[in-house]
This record gives C-alpha cells, structure tokens and sequence, in this order.
C-alpha cells in the first residue's frame, strides 16, 4: 500500500509537469531580479579543444518563491524577458484554448465561458496507468493599461485542493521589441508530500511553463512578417492585352 500511495503521488507529480529538471541549474530561494538580460554559458577553453562550439548568450529565466497566504507552500515565480512586442505576448497567454500547447502534460484547454474581462477554462491532465485525470475549471480575469497587462487565475472548481495563476506583461521602457513576464502559480494536489517538496515543484513548474512560453511567443514573433506580406493585397495585374505607352 505504501509503494502504491507513492507510485500514485510521483505520477500525478510528473503527469502535472512540477518535476525538477536536470539539464537546467537550480536557483536560489531568493528573488532574482532580471536586471541583467543574459547570462554566459560557460564553454571549454579554445586552446584545449579547437572544436569546440563557441561561447553563446542566452536568456535567463529568474525563478523565486513566494509566500502564499493560507498554506506553507510558497508560490512559483519566474521572470523573463521575451524579444515580442507586448501585444504579441498578451495575444499568446490570452489564447487560452491552446493552452494545452505549452503547459506541461495538459491534453485538454477549452473554454468553457467568456463574460467580459473573466474567462473559464477547462484544464484536464491524464495520470498514468489507470489512476484516471486530474482537472480544473479556472476562472481568468484580465486588467489592462497601455503598458501593462495582468491576467489572474483562480480554480472555481477542481479536484486538486487549489490551483492559481498570476501573470503580468510589461512593456520594456525604451525597447518596444522586448516584453517582461512575470508568471505566479501554486498547484496542490492531493498528495501527502512535505510542504518543502511541492515548494520545489512550484519553482521548477514555473521556470517550464515560462521557457516553453517564450519559446512559443517568440517563434510566433519570427513568423509575424511572412504572415503579414501573406496578408497583403496583390498588386492588380495588367490586362492581357495592355501596352506600354510613352
């Protein structure tokens, strides 16, 4: 029975997308600004390996935690900058029928009902095996200024014990190309891990949904001009007949 309580948290767990990650370096517990916009991947000396790939930059997403009223798990928070322009960003993390295409392990987004500035969105995860579906029913409100946005989500129903989003995009002052996110969640489900373990989880879960965000917004940004000269009417061709006068 004890196997099988575990094997059931880990695959709930994982099937949620709040498992760390390897390949990616852990953050300190501490708030860490995105002041400085690149971070330098280390590379092996030149002279050492002739080969090898040249230095890179890279964006960095600056994940922290944060109290959460009611529960001594802290929320997830992650902080990136995005090369789009604001609205490019608003109109991603508004498209929320296709949530599923960045959100980790989740097969289903619908939206379920619009009433002006609030939206509910169904959510549904698969677990594995035969340990069913976990879902919820979040309620999106939406307030916006010419420079900022701000989308909060809260579960009106679900079968976890809570679920909630917050989401600010900014306008960077003087780069009208570039956007700040800032992206909040706490997700508990009902599973009997210490309050520690799903802290961890917050922050690994936001760092995933941010990176796979930006990556999304920023392919996107990259198509804008194709599709815009798609867009654009053709030129009226000349009548078959047509001759050039001087």
């Amino acid at each position: 029975m004890k196997n099988l309580t575990l094997l059931h948290a880990l695959s709930l767990t994982a099937a949620l997308g709040l498992q760390a990650s390897g390949a990616l370096a852990q953050t300190s517990d501490a708030a860490s600004p995105v002041a400085a916009r690149v971070a330098t991947v280390a590379t092996a000396p030149a002279a050492a390996t002739p080969s090898a790939v040249p230095a890179r930059r890279v964006e960095d997403v600056a994940v922290s935690d944060e109290p959460a009223a009611g529960t001594l798990v802290r929320m997830g928070r992650s902080e990136v900058l995005i090369r789009a322009p604001m609205e490019l960003v608003v109109r991603q993390m508004t498209d929320f029928a296709h949530y599923n295409e960045f959100l980790p392990h989740v097969r289903e987004s619908r939206v379920v009902r619009r009433n002006r500035g609030a939206t509910d969105v169904y959510l549904q995860v698969p677990l594995g095996g035969s340990l069913g579906v976990i879902w919820a029913l979040l309620r999106l409100d939406s307030r916006r200024t010419p420079d900022r946005f701000v989308l909060d989500g809260q579960a009106v129903d679900s079968n976890m014990d809570r679920f909630e989003t917050h989401t600010v995009i900014e306008r960077v002052s003087g780069d009208p190309a570039t956007t700040r996110l800032t992206f909040r969640m706490l997700a508990l489900p009902r599973l009997p891990f210490p309050s520690s373990v799903f802290t961890r989880e917050m922050r690994d879960a936001t760092r995933t949904i941010t990176q796979n965000l930006r990556a999304r917004v920023e392919r996107a940004a990259a198509l804008e001009p194709v599709r815009a000269a798609a867009a654009a009417p053709a030129a009226p061709a000349a009548p078959a007949n047509a001759t050039s006068q001087r």
